[in-house]
């Protein structure tokens, strides 16, 4: 018994140094008070330095106030003077920044960066699936279903966009909504947040009379802002357009195109606001402007489902005879993303 103690006092002093000479997990932020803070480096933007420590939510911080960061992330970072280089941090004094370009060292102050954001990744895919349906009886029985799905691909500098809703309406056994719309949006980011891209969408809405509808097209767009929060980006293009609806010739000709996406996630991407809308201005014909937006917001219930409320509004300056130029839809549902 008088061993095992002996070899167990022994071991205490041993196992001690041990976890105090450890390294550090994580990146360190040493500021010109003294403080230390270890975490992970999110950004630079703006003046200041992001970071989420190990013990709480992701704050800024002045680059002023920062002697040194130390990271072995790579980052791809902006200077002051415009240049743009891929690097390490590797820690420093005072306000003076190493950082390790293509494995050499490199003296930065630290006020000298203008933006610095970690490398996106090659490839990345995320996909939605939304159900919203309701059914009243009683005086009138009606039924009203709407079904969203999408898919975001992107690889390298392509990125790749589909959406495919499928909207019925029906009051008292007659359809009075019956829209099928399908998107697809691709762009190739050719110049950091500039991109060149192609478009096509299909419309089929025999309640408004319109048997089809095809336009496809040419865009230029860029992406206002794109990080963990944010998303806005916007484009203008020209295309070609044909529709046809009952009991009329087929019609065609050239389009404008205006495109805005939009996305504001908050805490941490449990709570979302979006907004998208498009433009399609036929140079042909009556002239008819086509506007269809959708706004809503989502918000996360467990693991990948969420609840999601949207408003969906389209309005045609010149629609078919006996159509209404508005039409609205309201939808409240559940969703997955995977």
């Amino acid at each position: 018994m008088k061993l095992r103690s002996l070899r167990a006092l022994t071991a205490v002093p041993v196992l001690t140094a041990v976890v105090l000479s450890a390294p550090a997990f994580g990146d360190q932020l040493k500021m010109k008070n003294g403080d230390v803070i270890t975490g992970e480096v999110k950004k630079i933007e703006d003046g200041e330095l992001f970071i989420e420590p190990t013990y709480g939510s992701e704050f800024s911080v002045d680059l002023a106030e920062i002697a040194s960061v130390e990271s072995d992330q790579v980052f791809e970072i902006e200077l002051a003077s415009g240049e743009e280089i891929k690097a390490t941090f590797a820690g420093g004094e005072d306000g003076a920044q190493t950082v390790i370009v293509d494995g050499n060292p490199v003296t930065v102050a630290m006020t000298g960066f203008a933006e610095a954001t970690e490398p996106e990744d090659w490839y990345d895919r995320v996909s939605h699936v939304d159900v919203n349906i309701t059914e009243r009886s009683g005086n009138t029985d009606s039924s009203n279903w709407l079904i969203f799905a999408d898919t975001a691909l992107k690889l390298g500098d392509h990125r790749h966009l589909g959406e495919l809703t499928f909207t019925r309406e029906k009051i008292d056994g007659e359809y009075t909504k019956k829209q099928d719309l399908f998107n697809y949006n691709y762009n190739w980011l050719f110049s950091g947040p500039w991109y060149l891209g192609g478009m096509f969408t299909y419309e089929r809405d025999p309640i408004k009379e319109l048997d089809h509808r095809y336009t496809t097209g040419v865009t230029l767009g860029r992406d206002i802002f794109n990080d963990s929060d944010t998303f806005l980006t916007m484009s203008v293009g020209a295309g070609w357009s044909e529709e046809e609806f009952f009991g009329q010739p087929k019609d065609s000709g050239g389009v404008a195109l205006w495109n805005l996406r939009y996305t504001q996630d908050f805490r941490d991407g449990d709570f979302a606001f979006y907004h998208n809308h498009n433009i399609n201005y036929q140079l042909y014909g009556n002239e008819n402007m086509i506007f269809k937006s959708n706004t809503g917001v989502q918000f996360d219930l467990i693991e990948d489902i969420y609840a999601k409320i949207s408003l969906r509004y389209d309005y045609e300056t010149e629609p078919a005879e006996g159509a209404q130029n508005e039409d609205t839809t309201f939808a409240i549902g559940i969703g997955a993303e995977f």
